[in-house]
């Protein structure tokens, strides 16, 4: 459905509401060139453009200007053409003109380019990934990762340049045709980020900055895109939220939260060099009261191939106790930058066992010497290897009502109580926790209700659980207590380690359809 208004004798605008088309109506308003305006609605429903625009663009796209004879598409070729063609400076203020000899006009030329094939290019990709169903609640999928590396680029890149410029993108400059053009796209990129959680965008770094904001605002403020938005059927006073129409009612329920499922999460523990499955609570310095659910025949590489096969992430490599290093190299050698270790991991070999292969070090004894968390330690290490690259081993016993994290394979108490508060400040400085519930580790006697439905309520970061896994009606036990907020490992219950609860096959397929969700 279109809808027509303003008379013209040369310039026509194809404009599809609420989209890049935008920018081209701003310029106009700001041109103050007569020029008629042809809306093409959105389908209720889809919000996609409806088939009407065919019939002036083959693909269905907007914008198009049509000047006399003449069929102007793609959204910069359009902007080249009025700032060419319409664009008289006695007239209007709106900066050099393109194609002059000058800093100030390449500059122009410049955003303009910036704002689509940069700002749009990265926004919409990350858009289509998140809309697709490839983003995460944490932003610690792969392709959120990928695609928000170009983006953030280009948020500090604006905000540097703002700042570098005293509020302003072309220096000397209070308002040019490039504001047009990147006002929009800065605009839709705040408006996708606001989709998603505080949590998501520190993650990932996504922000827009304070004086990027400050521009915004003034841009929003000129005559010209309170006539454009006005066109697009916004009603005064409520320029500011121009874009609500399309993301309020629509987006959030093609890329805003998404309830999670829990994870399965493979493991592969080592005791002098071997792959075992032992009682958590019998693991001390005396090899008299070590009991063992399990031990391997198979190398550790094996089990790693065996998780890559199948694409099973985040998995842990423990080295419990000494002359493990090199069965755990084998293991991360197998599968590079799949695994995640710990066991004596400190700030000086942290990034030895990254180099090694290692997707992340998980890290605990360390940042407790004397049984006292040391922040300092914490810092240390996340500044060495990167925040992202950091698992914080929160393993735990249960004294009275509180959970304290334990150490030296489990067996010492530290000073940390395991709660909203302490996870907060251990999340400023890692990308991760893994929990183990010592108490009930290695018994198959089921897991930690209390302690899994705490950690669903406190945890802001992804989260492996381990301990007491009987069988698959623990990994829905998990989802359920933690809403899809911890992840379950499996041990002694598995069959790949002897166990009889629940096979690979199954968590395997519990994943892949967890996925789907």
């Amino acid at each position: 459905m279109t809808a027509e208004c303003t008379s013209s004798t040369g310039l026509v605008l194809h404009h599809l509401e609420l989209s890049r088309s935008n920018r081209i109506l701003f310029l106009l308003e700001e041109l103050q060139v007569p020029y008629m305006l042809k809306t093409y609605r959105r389908d209720a429903v889809t919000r996609l453009a409806g088939p009407d625009l065919k019939s002036i663009h083959p693909l269905g796209r907007s914008p198009v200007l049509t000047d006399g004879p003449l069929t102007i598409i793609e959204t910069n070729n359009i902007i080249s053409h009025l700032l060419t063609h319409y664009y008289n400076p006695e007239r209007v203020s709106l900066g050099p003109k393109l194609g002059e000899k000058s800093q100030e006009s390449i500059d122009v030329g410049g955003w303009i380019e910036f704002a689509e094939a940069s700002v749009m290019l990265h926004g919409i990709a990350l858009f289509y990934a998140i809309k697709g169903g490839a983003g995460s609640q944490h932003g610690t999928a792969p392709v959120e990762k990928v695609g928000a590396r170009g983006l953030k680029a280009d948020l500090e890149y604006v905000e540097a340049r703002l700042k570098e410029n005293r509020g302003v993108l072309v220096k000397g400059f209070e308002f040019t045709s490039a504001d047009c053009a990147m006002v929009y796209s800065i605009d839709i990129v705040g408006r996708i980020l606001g989709t998603r959680s505080e949590e998501w965008r520190k993650n990932l770094g996504l922000e827009i900055g304070q004086e990027t904001k400050k521009w915004m605002e003034r841009c929003m403020q000129r005559a010209g895109f309170h006539a454009a938005v006005r066109k697009e059927g916004v009603k005064e006073g409520e320029e500011g939220d121009w874009l609500g129409k399309f993301f309020n009612p629509n987006l959030p329920a093609a890329v805003g939260e998404r309830r999670r499922r829990s994870q399965f999460r493979p493991c592969i523990d080592l005791h002098e060099g071997v792959v075992k499955q032992i009682v958590g609570g019998t693991l001390t310095d005396s090899d008299s009261t070590l009991k063992t659910n399990f031990v391997a025949t198979h190398s550790p590489a094996y089990f790693a191939q065996l998780y890559r096969k199948y694409n099973l992430t985040g998995g842990h490599v423990i080295k419990l106790g000494p002359r493990n290093d090199e069965a755990a190299t084998w293991a991360v050698q197998a599968w590079p930058q799949g695994l995640h270790v710990g066991g004596g991991i400190t700030g000086d070999n942290a990034q030895e066992w990254l180099e090694k292969g290692a997707q992340k070090v998980i890290v605990t004894s360390w940042l407790f010497p004397g049984c006292r968390f040391c922040l300092d330690r914490l810092e240390e290490l996340s500044s060495k290897v990167g925040k992202e690259n950091v698992v914080v081993d929160v393993s735990c016993r249960k004294r009275g009502d509180k959970w304290l994290v334990a150490m030296n394979r489990w067996q010492d108490m530290t000073d940390m109580e395991v709660n909203q508060t302490s996870l907060d400040l251990l999340s400023e400085y890692c990308g991760e926790f893994l929990i183990h519930a010592a108490d009930v580790e290695g018994l198959c006697q089921g897991i930690d209700q209390e302690l899994v439905k705490r950690l669903g309520e406190w945890v802001k970061l992804p989260t492996t659980y381990a301990g007491g896994a009987r069988d698959r009606r623990d990994l829905e036990l998990v989802d359920r207590l933690s809403k899809g907020k911890v992840d379950l490992t499996f041990g002694s219950a598995l069959d790949i380690f002897g166990g009889k609860g629940v096979t690979l096959e199954e968590l395997v397929r519990w994943n892949a359809e967890a996925d789907k969700k």
